[in-house]
């Protein structure tokens, strides 16, 4: 465990996360989200205004009038769907930098993020362990894939000079080998670490924090039902490096540990769906 007094040397304020974003996802994280409330708050950001009615409007869910009005829009698409929109436009954000360099690893980590998000969600009807999770679980299973790895921004915002010389050196901040040097560069701190006291700072329940901060590691010291969200996410990993332009040498890193039955998966299927919902992505959020 890290120092209060040694944490507060860490800057958690994530340039592109605006002050908007951080209110919806604190209202989202609410045990009973007010509708109304976020309605009241998106409107306050134009691309989180506009990807909602874009949605709403989508040929998905287009009904025979065009929505103009948030509180329309909402009930059309569900909380689950307002979910992954917000999440979604309000964390691209954070994968940005003014650097070029550090800007492109970014964008690709936002990439990766992505998909293995729509992994997991693709997962949860193929996996029984994951089907009989509780709802409130099952809720964050999207979200979780998006932020699994947001303790890369932070440490690139706090160590920036460090940083920008192990991208220097060609290594990837997405993958294992990288993990393990973490600690030694960045003044003992590590991504996931990093990226669970972000999450728990933004709201999101402890057992979300958990699975991020100890999901480089194979065996944690997890309860049953987050040890099944460990699971996922690292399977999820396993079959996103088949779709993103990754170092896929340390792709049965992700393997092991897992305790998912995975009998049912097809892994051919699960991945055309996931590139089919990418490429609609822009079309729905436009």
């Amino acid at each position: 465990m890290h120092s209060v007094r040694k944490l507060a040397r860490i800057d958690f304020n994530i340039p592109g996360v605006k002050v908007v974003g951080m209110e919806l996802i604190t209202l989202l994280n609410a045990p009973e989200p007010n509708m109304v409330e976020i309605a009241r708050t998106a409107e306050l950001d134009p691309a989180v205004l506009g990807s909602i009615l874009a949605c709403a409007n989508s040929p998905l869910y287009g009904g025979i009038t065009e929505v103009v009005d948030l509180r329309v829009a909402l009930p059309r698409l569900g909380l689950k769907e307002i979910r992954r929109i917000i999440f979604h436009v309000v964390l691209e954000s954070a994968f940005r930098s003014d650097n070029a360099e550090a800007n492109t690893v970014l964008r690709e980590l936002w990439r990766l993020s992505l998909t293995v998000a729509l992994i997991m969600q693709r997962l949860i009807p193929d996996c029984p362990q994951v089907r009989s999770l509780p709802v409130d679980r099952l809720a964050m299973v999207y979200p979780l894939g998006l932020m699994h790895s947001i303790g890369i921004p932070v440490l690139l915002i706090n160590f920036f000079d460090i940083f920008a010389k192990v991208l220097r050196e060609g290594v990837d901040p997405s993958q294992p080998q990288m993990f393990h040097r973490e600690k030694g560069l960045f003044d003992g701190f590590d991504h996931c670490v990093l990226g669970s006291e972000l999450v728990s700072r933004w709201g999101f329940p402890d057992f979300f924090c958990d699975v991020i901060g100890a999901y480089h590691q194979a065996n944690p010291d997890l309860n049953a039902h987050s040890r099944v969200l460990h699971s996922l996410l690292r399977y999820a990993r396993y079959l996103a490096a088949d779709l993103v332009a990754a170092d896929d040498t340390h792709q049965d890193y992700w393997l092991q540990g897992n305790m998912l039955d995975t009998s049912s998966v097809d892994p051919v299927s699960v991945m055309a769906d996931v590139i089919d919902q990418i490429s609609n992505i822009p079309l729905m959020l436009k």
